[in-house]
């Protein structure tokens, strides 16, 4: 029960944590009246660190995957991995960018 409810939480957080973030780049990527709506916003900065950490426990199980004994004891680890890898990039590339719009001068 504890299990489904942890799944479930992680399913519902992530992509709202993810749109937020890409909300956030979409809004401040050209100056405009929405530029400023999310300055000085911490559970923006909270989302984007989250992304990140998502994305580098996500690039983590891929190397796990593609690199480790244990992969190879799992049916198609080298795609799996790959995907993992790559899944995890993209998210932890979505999280930085996101920091660094929020915290840089």
């Amino acid at each position: 029960m504890i299990r489904r409810l942890a799944v479930f939480f992680g399913m519902v957080a992530f992509p709202a944590a993810l749109f937020t973030s890409v909300g956030y780049i979409l809004a401040t990527r050209t100056p405009g009246p929405y530029q400023r709506a999310f300055e000085g916003q911490w559970d923006a900065i909270a989302a984007g660190f989250a992304v990140t950490v998502c994305g580098v426990l996500a690039v983590a199980h891929g190397v796990r995957l593609c690199f480790s004994v244990l992969g190879g004891f799992q049916p198609d680890n080298i795609r799996r991995g790959a995907l993992a890898l790559l899944a995890g990039l993209l998210v932890c590339g979505v999280g930085l960018l996101l920091l660094w719009r929020l915290l840089a001068p």
